[in-house]
C-alpha cells in the first residue's frame, strides 16, 4: 500500500498547532491506606473559560459533584493564566471506574480502568495500584512495524528525538534512521485506521437483515477497496473516502448505506476515528499518583520524595498500545510489631516463671 502524504502533512500541521494550545492538564491522585482516594484535575487556561467548566471535555470525566476552585496567576512573560482545580474524594477506586464507565464525553471510546489491590502480610501491607488505558483500535501493535529501538524513538517527544539523534548518529545516519521510523509509523497508522473501518463494516453487515452485501463478499474484496483508494483518493483528506470506495466496489445505494451507518459497530468506529483526530490536537498531560507507605516498585520514570510518581500521558501512549501505569507501595503495620513483641515477651516471661518453679 502506498504511504499517503496527506497523513504526514496533517500530523505536521497538528504539531505546529500544538504550540498555540491554551490549556494544560494535570491529574493528581492520592491513595490512602484505607483504600479511599482523592483525585484532583488541574487545568490551566491562557484565557478565561467561556463555558461551564464541567461541560468541557477533559482527559478524565468529572461532574458537578466535584469541588471546583479557580485562581489566576502570572507567567514569567507577564501573561495571565487561569488555574482550575476540581477535586473529589472517592471511597474506593471502584467509584472512579463508574465515572469512566458512564463517561458521555468524547473520551468515552477509550477503555480506561483503575485497580487497587491490598495484600496483608502481618508486618507489612502491600498496595498495588494500576491505571490502564486500552489502545483505541484493536489492531496490531506499532511494535510489529518498528523494531525496539525505533519504537522507543517514536515514543519520545520531538526535543528528545533530536537529542537522541545527535548523541547516537552522524547527520546522514540520523536522517536515515528517522525516515525508517517515520515510514513504519505512517504505514501502521494507515493499516490501523483502514482495517478498523473494514472490521466495523463487516460487523455491521452481519447484523443487517436482507442486506445485498455479505460478510464473505466484503472480506474477499478488501484489497479492491484499498487499490481504489490508492489510485483515486487521498486517504484521510476527506473522512468519507473509505466509505465512498466501499460504495463503488460493491455498488451499494444510499439507502442501504444508511443502514450501515446506524449499526453500533459503525457508530463506534466513527466515534473512535473522531477521537483519534482530536487526540492529536490535545497536549500531553501529567498523571500523578501518591501512595501511602514506601514505594517499592513502579514503571514510572519519576519518583518524588513524598512517595509520588508521575507519568507523561499523550495520545501515542494509548493509541499505539495498551498503556499501563503501575506503582506498588509497602505500609509498615506498627501494631503488628507491638503485638508480636508483646507475644514474644509473654512467652519469655512464662518460660522464666516455669524455670523458677522447677528450681
Amino acid at each position: 500500500m502506498k504511504t499517503h502524504r496527506f497523513i504526514k502533512a496533517f500530523i505536521i500541521s497538528v504539531v505546529l498547532f500544538l504550540a498555540g494550545c491554551g490549556q494544560n492538564y494535570r491529574i493528581d491522585t492520592i491513595i490512602y491506606a484505607d483504600g479511599s482516594c482523592l483525585r484532583t484535575l488541574t487545568v490551566s487556561f491562557e484565557d478565561s473559560v467561556d463555558i461551564d467548566f464541567f461541560d468541557r471535555d477533559h482527559p478524565i470525566p468529572i461532574d458537578s459533584s466535584w469541588n471546583l476552585h479557580i485562581q489566576s496567576d502570572t507567567t514569567e512573560n507577564g501573561d495571565t493564566i487561569f488555574i482550575n482545580k476540581a477535586s473529589r474524594l472517592f471511597e474506593s477506586v471502584d467509584k472512579m471506574n463508574l465515572l469512566y464507565a458512564n463517561d458521555t464525553g468524547k473520551y468515552r471510546s477509550v477503555d480506561r480502568t483503575v485497580s487497587l489491590q491490598k495484600r496483608f502480610r502481618w508486618f507489612y501491607t502491600f498496595l498495588d495500584y494500576k491505571e490502564t488505558y486500552n489502545k483505541l483500535f484493536n489492531q496490531p501493535s506499532l511494535t510489529t512495524y518498528l523494531d525496539s529501538t525505533q519504537y522507543s524513538y517514536a515514543m519520545l517527544s520531538e526535543a528528545e528525538q533530536e537529542k537522541y539523534l545527535k548523541e547516537n548518529f552522524d547527520t546522514i545516519a540520523a536522517k536515515q534512521f528517522d525516515k525508517e521510523a517515520e515510514d513504519g509509523f505512517y504505514k501502521w497508522i494507515e493499516f490501523t485506521i483502514m482495517y478498523s473501518c473494514f472490521d466495523a463494516i463487516e460487523e455491521s453487515i452481519k447484523n443487517i437483515e436482507d442486506f445485498t452485501l455479505t460478510k464473505s463478499n466484503f472480506s474477499n474484496k478488501r484489497d479492491s477497496i484499498i487499490n481504489l483508494m490508492d489510485t483515486q483518493f487521498n486517504l484521510f483528506e476527506n473522512d468519507d473516502d473509505v466509505f465512498v470506495a466501499v460504495k463503488r466496489v460493491f455498488n451499494i445505494d444510499s439507502i442501504s448505506y444508511l443502514k450501515l451507518e446506524k449499526q453500533d459497530a459503525f457508530i463506534e468506529f466513527n466515534e473512535k476515528y473522531s477521537l483519534w483526530e482530536d487526540i492529536f490536537i490535545n497536549e500531553d498531560y501529567i498523571n500523578s499518583v501518591q501512595m501511602p507507605g514506601l514505594i517499592i516498585e513502579t514503571n514510572s520514570a519519576k519518583i518524588s520524595e513524598n512517595n509520588e510518581v508521575e507519568w507523561k500521558v499523550g495520545w501515542i501512549k494509548y493509541f499505539t498500545d495498551d498503556y499501563e501505569m503501575i506503582v506498588q507501595s509497602r505500609i509498615v503495620n506498627i501494631w503488628a510489631f507491638w503485638i508480636s513483641g508483646g507475644l514474644i515477651l509473654l512467652v519469655l516471661i512464662i518460660l522464666i516463671f516455669r524455670r523458677k518453679n522447677k528450681i
